[in-house]
C-alpha cells in the first residue's frame, strides 16, 4: 500500500527558494516543476526545464533552488511492500511526461482526497498515488529522442511484451538479440537501460508470477507448474521459487489455500 504523508497542488515558494535535505526526506518525493529548476544529482547540476518531475527515493539528498520563479506539485509517501522500480520510473533522476495535464489533473484529484473527511480515504488515495505513479511512466518521454533511438525503444518493447506473455518458452539470448537485432552486450546494455532490469530477471519474475497463479489451484502439480512456466526441472523451479518469494512452491500454495 502507498500511503501518503502530505502533498500540495501547484504551490509557491518565494522566487529563488532552495530546498536543502542532505539526508533526504525518509519517505518518497514525487516532484512536478512549472518553472526552471537547478538540482544537484551525485554531485552533478541538473537544470530541469518546465514540466520536468522527479521521484527522489527516501534517502538520496535533496538539493533543488529555482532559477527564478519557483512553482510545483508534490506528494510525500511511504511504500508498503511495494519496490518503486515496480513502475518502471527513473528514481533521483529528471523526466518529462508527455501529456504533463494528466499528471496535473492527478495531484489535483491527490490533495482533493487528502483534504476530504470522506470515508475510505486511505484507500483512495492510496489507488491515486499509484495511478500517479503508473501514467507517469506510461507518459514518459525517453531521453534518448533520436528517430533511430525511438525505433530500436519500440523494438524492445515489442520483444519485452512477447518475453513476458510467452515466458514458458526456452528463450535464448542469442533469440533475443535476433529479435533486435544487437550485439549482446548492446542488447543487456540497452535492455536495462530502457527497462530498469535485466532481460535475465525480467524473465524470471514473469515466470514466478505465471507460476503464483497457477499454484492458487489445488490440483496444480509442482512438476506441471515447473514445465508450464519454463522451468527445466521441479528442483531448479522450487529453488529459484523460494529464492524469490521465500517459501517453497508447496509451502506458498497451502498458505493460500488455508
Amino acid at each position: 500500500m502507498l500511503r501518503l504523508d502530505y502533498c500540495d497542488y501547484s504551490c509557491h515558494n518565494r522566487d529563488g527558494d532552495r530546498i536543502y535535505r542532505p539526508n533526504g526526506l525518509g519517505c518518497y518525493l514525487f516532484l512536478r516543476f512549472y518553472q526552471s529548476m537547478r538540482i544537484v544529482l551525485t554531485d552533478s547540476i541538473v537544470y530541469a526545464q518546465e514540466g520536468a518531475c522527479i521521484l527522489f527515493t527516501p534517502e538520496y539528498p535533496q538539493d533543488y533552488s529555482a532559477i527564478q520563479e519557483f512553482q510545483n506539485s508534490y506528494v510525500h509517501f511511504h511504500m508498503q511492500g511495494r519496490n518503486a522500480l515496480d513502475y518502471q520510473l527513473p528514481l533521483n533522476e529528471v523526466f518529462y511526461p508527455e501529456n504533463i495535464e494528466v499528471i496535473d489533473q492527478l495531484f489535483q484529484k491527490i490533495q482533493a482526497e487528502f483534504l476530504s473527511p470522506d470515508i475510505f480515504q486511505q484507500e483512495m488515495m492510496d489507488m491515486l498515488l499509484r495511478q500517479l505513479l503508473i501514467e507517469s511512466s506510461r507518459q514518459l518521454v525517453p531521453s534518448y529522442q533520436s528517430e533511430e533511438a525511438s525505433m530500436l525503444h519500440a523494438a524492445f518493447r515489442n520483444l519485452r511484451f512477447t518475453l513476458l506473455t510467452q515466458c514458458e518458452k526456452d528463450w535464448t539470448i542469442a533469440q533475443m538479440c535476433q529479435a533486435v537485432h544487437l550485439e549482446k552486450s548492446q542488447f543487456y546494455t540497452y535492455y536495462e537501460r530502457f527497462f530498469y532490469i535485466s532481460p535475465k530477471a525480467d524473465l524470471l519474475n514473469a515466470r514466478i508470477n505465471k507460476a503464483k497463479q497457477m499454484l492458487v489451484n489445488q490440483a496444480a502439480v509442482i512438476q506441471d507448474v515447473a514445465e508450464s512456466c519454463g522451468f527445466g526441472s521441479a528442483s531448479h523451479f522450487s529453488r529459484q521459487f523460494k529464492r524469490s518469494v521465500g517459501y517453497s512452491p508447496r509451502e506458498f500454495q497451502e498458505k493460500r489455500l488455508r
